[in-house]
């Protein structure tokens, strides 16, 4: 039998299966003064409304989104369209940092797994170095990305030189991101010209054209999914850096023309 509704309010048993919680979670967040009860029965039987299960359901979203309990108890009664996009605009900031961390320790491994099927014996000062090396190296994001046979398969419409001017740019964009810096950042408006020389977005979809048909490239389980929303992510950064760079400097837009003229 399960438990008595009273007046349209819930029990705390009824309250936490709503909500797919345990009952522990709710008192602990009740005894935290993130989540109070709408009003209590004769028993002194915590009662529970619609409106608490829509807080209930606030503290699970922010502390999924990676909030402690004491941000959420601080953003008490901010705007909730507000405080959400910072939530999620602040998670996709560390997935950001996260997905180029995997992505730095999967071309290291990947390198050394190379070098090791090549190896008649292991050498384990050469691969201390190598790792040191390759952690360090300023394409090494974006090889990981598009493989190591580019420099192999000219890409119809941009020269060898083009293609490796790439892949510093995107190289050191996807350095600059992960170190949280804003579209508006120097570093940011240095990336958006060189990206702007390069031809912008047009050239950019031009090189990663052929990158459809290529061969996947790193380990099965992130595939080509994650490395194809990497590059967009990179690319949207630098078109927005471009934008924030245009809006801001009334004569950006004839030094890229004169730019243009002179390629």
């Amino acid at each position: 039998m399960g438990e008595p509704e009273n007046n349209g309010l819930m029990t705390v048993g009824v309250f936490a299966r709503r909500a797919g919680v345990s009952v522990r979670t709710v008192q602990y967040y009740d005894l935290k003064g993130l989540l109070s009860p709408t009003t209590k029965d004769g028993n002194n039987l915590r009662l529970y409304s619609e409106e608490d299960l829509g807080c209930l359901y606030r503290i699970l979203t922010l502390k999924y989104l990676g909030y402690s309990l004491a941000e959420i108890k601080a953003g008490e009664g901010q705007d909730d369209i507000e405080e959400l996009n910072e939530a999620l605009g602040r998670r996709m900031g560390e997935l950001e940092k996260e997905s180029v961390n995997i992505l730095r320790n999967i071309t290291t491994v990947q390198s050394l797994q190379m070098q090791l099927d090549t190896s008649r014996e292991v050498d384990w000062a050469h691969f201390a170095s190598q790792i040191d090396e390759i952690k360090n190296h300023e394409d090494v994001l974006w090889n990981a990305m598009v493989g190591d046979s580019v420099e192999g398969q000219p890409v119809p419409g941009l020269s060898r030189e083009q293609i490796m001017q790439w892949h510093r740019l995107m190289g050191d964009t996807i350095e600059v991101m992960h170190a949280g810096a804003a579209v508006t950042d120097e570093r940011a408006q240095a990336l958006a010209i060189r990206y702007e020389k390069l031809g912008g977005m047009t050239s950019a979809m031009a090189g990663l054209k052929r990158l459809e048909n290529q061969r996947d490239v790193g380990p099965k389980e992130y595939g080509r999914d994650f490395y194809a929303g990497l590059q967009r992510r990179t690319l949207s950064y630098l078109q927005d850096a471009l934008d924030a760079l245009g809006n801001g400097n009334e004569s950006f837009n004839d030094d890229c023309a004169e730019s243009s003229g002179a390629r």
